[in-house]
C-alpha cells in the first residue's frame, strides 16, 4: 500500500522529475539505512553494479508519473516480469516455464493495448506517449534490479537490504549530475512540495523497503509477489481521488491484463512449489 503512493504524491510539488527522483532517493537511504543495520555495510562490486538499473527503475518512474497517467506508468513498469523471463536465460541462464511463456504473450497483448488507447493530454499527465515510453524503460531497469537481487541473494540473502539502501544513495547524485544535461534547474520549492518529498522519501520508498526486507523471511517468495500487485491495483485508484484522472478503457485493461497474466503465473508456480511437497508428506 505505501508503494502504491506514488501515483498521487509523485504529481505533486514545485521540484523538477529529476530532483524530485534525487532528493527523494537521498531520504529513502538514510530511512533505510536508520530502519536496518544489515544496509550499514560498505558497498561491493554487485551493488555498485546494481546502482546504475536501480537508478533508471526509480528515476524513469519519477519522470513517467510526471507525464503520464498514475495508470499508464504502474501497469507498464508492472510489466517487469516480461522482460525478467527474457533476460533471464541470458544473465542467470533460467529458462522460462511454459506458464511463463503464455504470460509473456499475455503481457505484451496488454502492453500494446495501451498504445492502441488514445493519448489525451491534461494537467496531471502532459505527455502520455513520452511518459509511457520512460514507464516501459523503468520496467526494463526494474526488471535488471530483480535479476540483480537474486544473483546476489544466492551468495547472501543479508546484501539484499544493502543492495536498495546503497541504490537510494547512489541514485541522488546521478539524478542531481543529468538536470543541467536535461535543462532542469534545482528550485527552493514550498512547504507543500518539501512535506510531500519527505512522505514520499521516508514511508513510499524507505519505509516500504524496510518492511519488505522485514517481512520476506517469513513469507514465501509467489505469496509476496502476489501481495505486491496491491500496488498496481490501487494506484490508478489514489490519483484517481487525488487528481480526477481517468485512464482510457483501453489502458485500463491492458493493465488488467499485465496484473492479471502475472498473478496467475505467481498462483501457478505456488501450486508446482506445493505438489512435491504433498507428495513428500
Amino acid at each position: 500500500m505505501l508503494f502504491a503512493t506514488a501515483g498521487a504524491f509523485l504529481k505533486n510539488g514545485d521540484f523538477p522529475s529529476l530532483q524530485r527522483a534525487g532528493v527523494r532517493a537521498v531520504i529513502a537511504a538514510v530511512t533505510m539505512f536508520l530502519l536496518l543495520p544489515e544496509a550499514r555495510r560498505r558497498p561491493d562490486r554487485a551493488t555498485m553494479l546494481l546502482a546504475l538499473p536501480y537508478f533508471g527503475a526509480t528515476c524513469f518512474f519519477v519522470i513517467s508519473n510526471t507525464l503520464t497517467t498514475a495508470a499508464n506508468a504502474i501497469f507498464l513498469q508492472a510489466a517487469s516480469p516480461l522482460w525478467v523471463t527474457l533476460l533471464g536465460p541470458l544473465l542467470l541462464r533460467e529458462r522460462a516455464q511454459r506458464s511463463e511463456v503464455l504470460m509473456l504473450s499475455c503481457i505484451g497483448v496488454g502492453m500494446a493495448l495501451f498504445f492502441f488507447a488514445p493519448a489525451s493530454e491534461s494537467a496531471s499527465a502532459p505527455s502520455p506517449r513520452l511518459g509511457d515510453m520512460f514507464a516501459i524503460a523503468s520496467g526494463v531497469c526494474f526488471a535488471l534490479v530483480l535479476l540483480g537481487m537474486r544473483s546476489i541473494s544466492r551468495r547472501d540473502p543479508t546484501h539484499t537490504a544493502a543492495a536498495i539502501a546503497w541504490g537510494n544513495a547512489f541514485t541522488a547524485p546521478l539524478s542531481f549530475a543529468l538536470m543541467p544535461i536535461v535543462g532542469q534547474s534545482p528550485v527552493v520549492g514550498d512547504g507543500s512540495t518539501w512535506l510531500t518529498i519527505l512522505f514520499l522519501g521516508t514511508c513510499q520508498v524507505g519505509l516500504a523497503y524496510a518492511l519488505l526486507v522485514r517481512a520476506m523471511p517469513h513469507v514465501g517468495a509467489v505469496q509476496a509477489s502476489l501481495l505486491l500487485m496491491v500496488e498496481p491495483a490501487l494506484n490508478p485508484l489514489l490519483a484517481y481521488f487525488v487528481h480526477g484522472e481517468r485512464p482510457h478503457w483501453l489502458a485500463v485493461l491492458g493493465g488488467v491484463l499485465i496484473v492479471g497474466s502475472v498473478t496467475a503465473s505467481a498462483v501457478v508456480s505456488r501450486r508446482r512449489l506445493a505438489t512435491p511437497r504433498e507428495e513428500a508428506q
